[in-house]
C-alpha cells in the first residue's frame, strides 16, 4: 500500500481546549500526527490494509478492495463524531463513514472478519511508530546537531565543574555539551529500536482466530499479510489487544528522552543564575522576563522544558498500568491509552523548543574565567592531595583539606598556603616545576581529558 497520507489540521490554537497541548502548546507538524484527525486516519488506513487483504486472498474482487481503500482516504473526525452520535462505538462509526462512500457491492467488505481492536492496536502502534520516525527522532537529532556545534566551539573553553552545587575540578564547556551529545544520541537510537518492535494484530476477539478460521485456511499468513501492508508484524500472542509491553517500553525511553532534556535545563538554568551568569536564553525585542521585575531575564524556556518533563513522567505510570487487562480484555484502558499520543506530543515539543534556545545560547567565557579563579585556586585541592600521597605523605587527604579550608577562609590561594607550609614543606620540594604549575593554575593545567573528550564524542556523532 501507499505510505498514509497524514490528515490536514487546523493551524490554529483551540482556545476552548482543556489540554494544554490543544491549545497553549498547540504544533500543527504534531497535530498532524497524534490529532483525533490523525488517530481516525490511522484506523481508516487500517480498514484499506484489511481490504486489500481480502482481495489477495479471494474474498473479495480487486476493484472492491480498491473502492474501500479509496473511501478510507476520505474519512474526517467531523464525519466519525456525528456517526458516533448514533452508533456510541468510535470503531462502528469510522466503518459507517467508509461504508457512506460505497456501493452495495462493497459495503459488507468493509471491517469483514475485523474485530475492533484488530484495527485500533494495530493502527496505535502505526501512528506510534510513525509519529516516533519521522517526528520525535528527527527532532531529538536536530537537538543533537545543535548541541554538537556547541560541543565544538567550546570544546577547549574551561569551565569550572560543580558536583553538589559546589565547585569542583575543571572541565569545559564543550565537555558539558558532549554529555548530551552522547545521551540523547543513545536515547534516539533506542527509540528507533523500540518503535520498530511495536506490533500489530489481526486475531480476533479473544486472538484465537476464531473469526478468520470460517473463511481463510491459514488465518496467522492472512494476520500477517494485513500487517505486512503497513509494515508491521504480528504480537507473538494477542488477545482482543495487543499486551502493552512493548508499547510501555517504547514510552519508558520517550521519557528517559524527556528527562535527559530536563536534566540539560536543569544544567543551563543553574548556570543562568544571576550571581552564576555563564549562559543565558537570547531575550528577544519585546520580550518580558517579569510583569513587575522589569530587569529580569527569566530561564523561562529551559523551565517549560522542565516543567513538561513531569507531565511526560506522569503519563508513563498511566502506561504502566495499563499493562493489566483481566482475561481476554477489558476495557479498563479504554480512556488512558488515549492519551499514550500526550507524551509523544510533548517530547517532540520538548526537543524543539530546546533545539531553538540551544541554538541561539549567549554563552559568557569572561564569567566562566571569573567562576574558575573564585575559589583561589582550592580546586586544586585533588591534586595536592595525589601529589602529597605520590611522595608518601600517609594523610595526605586530611593536610590538603585543612590547607584548602585555611586558604578559603585567609582569602588565600592554595598554592600560597601549601607552599609555605611547614608541615608538607619535605614533600612540596620534591614537586616537578610542571606538578607545581598545576597547583598554581588548576584552571589552565588541571582540565584532564575533557577537551579530548568533546572532541570524541563531538567526531563520532558527527559522523554517525
Amino acid at each position: 500500500m501507499k505510505p498514509i497520507q497524514l490528515p490536514m489540521v487546523d493551524a490554529n490554537i483551540n482556545h476552548s481546549a482543556i489540554d494544554p497541548v490543544d491549545g497553549r502548546y498547540y504544533d500543527t507538524e504534531i497535530a498532524s500526527y497524534l490529532s483525533e484527525r490523525a488517530r481516525i486516519a490511522f484506523q481508516a488506513y487500517m480498514e484499506g490494509a484489511l481490504a486489500q487483504t481480502l482481495a489477495d486472498f479471494g474474498i473479495c474482487s480487486r476493484e472492491i478492495a480498491d473502492a474501500i481503500t479509496e473511501a478510507s482516504t476520505h474519512v474526517t473526525a467531523e464525519a466519525a463524531a456525528e456517526e458516533e452520535k448514533t452508533t456510541k462505538h468510535d470503531v462502528k462509526a469510522v466503518v459507517n463513514v467508509i461504508k457512506a462512500n460505497l456501493s452495495d457491492e462493497a459495503k459488507p467488505f468493509v471491517h469483514f472478519g475485523a474485530t475492533s481492536y484488530d484495527i485500533v492496536s494495530s493502527a496505535m502502534a502505526l501512528q506510534l511508530r510513525t509519529a516516533a520516525h519521522e517526528l520525535v527522532i528527527p527532532r531529538l537529532k536536530a537537538l543533537q546537531q545543535t548541541l554538537l556545534v556547541l560541543t565544538d566551539r567550546y570544546a577547549d573553553t574551561v569551565q569550572v565543574g560543580r558536583t553538589h552545587g559546589q565547585h569542583a575540578v575543571p572541565i569545559t564547556f564543550g565537555f558539558l555539551m558532549a554529555e548530551y551529545v552522547q545521551r540523547l544520541g543513545d536515547s534516539a537510537k533506542s527509540l528507533e529500536v523500540l518503535s520498530s518492535k511495536l506490533k500489530g494484530k489481526f486475531s480476533g476477539a479473544t486472538g484465537s482466530y476464531n473469526a478468520l478460521s470460517i473463511f481463510v485456511d491459514d488465518p496467522l499468513e492472512f494476520e500477517k499479510q494485513v500487517l505486512a501492508k503497513v509494515n508491521l508484524e504480528p504480537a507473538p500472542y494477542s488477545k482482543q489487544i495487543v499486551p502493552a509491553e512493548n508499547i510501555v517500553r517504547f514510552l519508558d525511553e520517550l521519557a528517559a528522552s524527556a528527562n535527559i532534556m530536563a536534566n540539560l535545563s536543569h544544567d543551563m538554568r543553574n548556570l543562568q543564575r544571576s550571581e552564576i551568569a555563564e549562559v543565558r536564553e537570547k531575550f528577544e525585542d519585546g520580550q518580558t522576563g517579569s510583569s513587575t521585575m522589569a530587569h529580569k531575564r527569566n530561564p523561562w524556556n529551559f523551565e517549560n522544558v522542565i516543567s513538561m518533563s513531569k507531565q511526560v513522567n506522569a503519563q508513563l505510570l498511566n502506561a504502566q498500568l495499563n499493562i493489566v487487562s483481566e482475561h481476554q480484555r477489558d476495557l479498563t484502558d479504554s480512556a488512558s491509552a488515549r492519551f499514550y499520543g500526550v507524551m509523544v506530543a510533548l517530547v517532540a515539543s520538548m526537543a524543539g523548543r530546546l533545539n531553538d534556545v540551544m541554538g541561539k545560547l549567549e554563552v559568557d567565557t569572561e564569567n566562566m574565567q571569573k567562576n574558575l579563579y573564585l575559589t583561589g585556586g582550592a580546586i586544586a585541592a585533588e591534586p595536592l592531595y595525589l601529589l602529597l600521597e605520590k611522595y608518601g605523605h600517609t594523610e595526605a587527604h586530611e593536610a590538603s583539606k585543612a590547607l584548602s579550608h585555611q586558604a578559603l577562609e585567609a582569602n588565600k590561594t592554595l598554592y600560597e598556603v601549601a607552599s609555605t607550609d611547614e608541615s608538607i614543606a619535605d614533600y612540596f620540594a620534591k614537586f616537578t616545576d610542571r606538578e607545581k604549575q598545576i597547583l598554581q593554575e588548576p584552571e589552565k593545567h588541571y582540565t584532564g581529558l575533557a577537551a579530548v573528550k568533546a572532541r570524541q564524542i563531538h567526531d563520532f556523532w558527527q559522523n554517525a
